[in-house]
């Protein structure tokens, strides 16, 4: 099977690029919303790195080329974590996320 990359005409004509999201939700424990934590998304085969920051229902969204990303939320006095996932064209990818508490920038690795 030949995998060719997925083009849409845009509202002038012109071709653009398909992409895939990404997006979710960051709590804690109890369910309560993360405003302004820190998503750093980094492609694999690109190196290509997105920085977002959840808004203030904790909510995040990405558009990114198909790769596979390493995806770490972090937040002051939260413990971080990372996620992996692929992304293919067209695809919408729902990822939440849920900190504990902890010392800044300690690690959990979700699989």
């Amino acid at each position: 099977m030949l995998a060719l990359p997925v083009k849409a005409t845009n509202g002038h004509g012109g071709l653009q690029k398909v992409r895939g999201r990404i997006f979710g939700r960051i709590t804690d424990p109890n369910w309560a919303q993360i405003p302004g934590a820190k998503i750093t998304i980094v492609g694999r085969a690109s190196h290509t790195t997105v920085v977002k920051t959840s808004n203030a229902k904790g909510e995040y969204a990405a558009d990114l080329d198909a790769d596979t990303y390493d995806v770490t939320v972090a937040a002051q006095g939260l413990k971080k974590v990372t996620r992996t996932t692929g992304v293919v064209c067209g695809s919408r990818n729902y990822m939440d996320f849920v900190l504990y508490p902890g010392p800044f920038g300690s690690p959990i690795v979700n699989p």
